[in-house]
């Protein structure tokens, strides 16, 4: 394999080329910090340690590019916008107050520099360390925070649902906010050297509102980032939780090149509705698989994904979601060896 196999392998997917074999690309972030002893809270703060992390992962487990990241991107713009935030002792930030708590409050509302506002230089930071280790040589894969999802995190995700029903201009506005910063740090992202771009936006999930919600709310704003990361020369990929069936001919609308799944999707069915408009990702169950299952189990389940939906090379193999903190690390070596035994094309 040469150096820049994984790279060449994930960007002839991306740039509709035949690859040599499937990517496998497993949405891991700090599940890796079992390689170096490292501290999920510890980590938050030290980009040096969660780089170390991050990158023994891709070394060590040999997957085709690298989820640049420690905890979720809406949780640090949440914070860079205003939110108090609370730090359990083993998990990730949450927020603990919100910023916004009637309409009037969007007013103080102002867009976040990822390079200098709240713990956002951190992000900036780890990202410089990663593209340097790397010298591109490995994909690199950062989420930005879908709008909608963002506007829950700084008014509360019950207000927002309310407010789709009862007070439509207020969602309109804190979206187009939301946007707007979503935006300006998927660019900081890009110009840190990001290959693809993941908007994340699972509370726009086909589990929590109706397709009419996210074609009125949720789909435009999208499609704006989508632009926006496209026009800067990154690729744009989409994910959202949960059962997204009912809404899977809205997210390839929004013009990105990768629509990530989450397990709850049936990948033959998609492959059929929005197969021949995006690459489709995914979509290993993350728990009742990746975390409980074994290495067995996860080999036969990714042998399945690839010869259902990969034959054209239109595919990239992933867990549906975020892959558990203490998930074994066999487990995801098995998807590798998955694709390399089973994704070469003809």
């Amino acid at each position: 394999m040469t150096p820049r196999a994984h790279f060449e392998r994930v960007m002839a997917v991306l740039n509709g080329e035949k690859p040599d074999r499937i990517p496998c690309i497993p949405q891991i972030t700090y599940t890796t910090a079992q390689l170096t002893g490292v501290g999920l809270v510890e980590a938050l703060h030290s980009p040096e340690k969660t780089a170390d992390a991050l990158l023994a992962g891709q070394r060590e487990l040999e997957y085709d590019a690298i989820y640049v990241g420690w905890e979720s991107s809406f949780n640090l713009l949440a914070e860079a916008m205003g939110c108090t935030m609370r730090f359990p002792e083993d998990s990730v930030p949450q927020v603990a107050e919100y910023v916004i708590k009637s309409p009037s409050d969007l007013d103080q509302l102002t867009i976040p520099d990822p390079h200098s506002n709240g713990r956002l230089p951190l992000h900036m930071k780890l990202l410089e360390l990663i593209k340097n280790r790397v010298e591109g040589q490995i994909p690199l894969f950062a989420y930005t925070p879908g709008p909608f999802t963002l506007a829950g995190q700084l008014c509360g995700i019950n207000d927002l649902m309310m407010a789709t029903i009862r007070d439509p201009q207020f969602v309109r506005d804190i979206t187009e906010i939301t946007t707007e910063a979503s935006k300006t740090y998927a660019m900081a992202n890009v110009s840190m050297g990001v290959n693809v771009i993941v908007t994340a936006d699972p509370t726009a999930s086909g589990s929590l509102i109706s397709p009419k919600t996210f074609e009125s709310f949720a789909a435009p704003r999208l499609a704006a980032i989508t632009k926006a990361v496209q026009k800067a020369g990154a690729f744009a990929s989409l994910h959202i939780c949960g059962n997204t069936n009912s809404i899977l001919d809205l997210m390839a609308a929004t013009s990105v090149s990768v629509v990530e799944l989450d397990y709850l999707v049936n990948m033959v069915e998609a492959k059929k509705r929005v197969g021949n408009k995006v690459i489709l990702m995914g979509n290993l169950n993350p728990t009742e698989l990746l975390l409980t299952g074994t290495p067995k189990d996860v080999e036969e389940a990714s042998r399945i994904c690839i010869e259902s939906v990969g034959g054209d090379g239109r595919y990239i193999l992933s867990s549906g979601c975020e892959i558990p903190p203490h998930a074994p690390l066999e487990n995801i070596r098995a998807m590798v060896t998955a694709t390399k035994k089973y994704g070469h094309l003809p």
